[in-house]
């Protein structure tokens, strides 16, 4: 998992600090995570032209982490994804640390576990919870089309968007966007058929689970 950062001067001079959370999908590096993750960075980076959002990685175990800046390749506002790419190869990140992704549909009762860096935690945290369902809302404030989106029990921590649903297998499954309306214990999460949309279109590799 890495943890993605912007700190800067936002609007009206007023220092702000975004976190959030994104993961590697290929051996080159690219990351996705939530459009509004880009979109809240900028706001945290207004009064900073050419500031970009940092990717941090780190092990698991240890302090030692490495930040480079990320540039946006691709954003998807409608279902609410993003594609970065560092602009140099972290080192501290192994190649063959990337997520495989999972295109089929999961069906209320999957186990799930959420990875992700809440709070500008140092280290991460993992929560595991059940897909408790499936339901159509509208991601884009721009844009009333609906869009699919997986339910889970797992309460949403600040900074936690981007955070990659996976199966038992490590597979990927969804994308976490946002907490739930009406439930707040529970976190809507991006089906991960449309981040795989958007890394074809702009021809980006990723993996398929085995």
């Amino acid at each position: 998992m890495v943890q993605l950062l912007a700190v800067g001067p936002g609007a009206g001079e007023k220092n702000e600090e975004c976190a959030a959370t994104g993961f590697v999908v290929n051996e080159e590096g690219y990351i996705l995570t939530n459009a509004h993750v880009v979109d809240d960075a900028r706001r945290c980076l207004a009064s900073s032209p050419g500031a970009k959002i940092v990717a941090k990685y780190g092990a698991a175990a240890s302090r030692s982490v490495q930040a480079v800046s990320c540039d946006v390749v691709a954003l998807d506002e409608e279902h609410d994804l993003a594609i970065l790419k560092p602009e140099r190869p972290a080192t501290s990140q192994p190649l063959h640390t990337f997520l495989r992704l999972n295109p089929q549909p999961v069906s209320a009762g999957t186990s799930v576990t959420v990875t992700g860096h809440p709070s500008f935690l140092w280290q991460p945290q993992t929560r595991q919870g059940k897909v408790t369902g499936r339901e159509s809302l509208a991601l884009d404030d721009a844009n009333a089309s609906p869009s699919e989106v997986i339910v889970i029990n797992i309460p949403l921590q600040r900074g936690a968007s981007g955070s990659p649903v996976y199966l038992a297998s490590g597979a990927v499954v969804g994308i976490v966007e946002r907490q739930h309306a009406s439930q707040p214990s529970a976190t809507v999460a991006v089906p991960v058929g449309y981040a795989i949309r958007l890394l074809d279109l702009h021809g980006v590799r990723w993996h398929a689970a085995r």
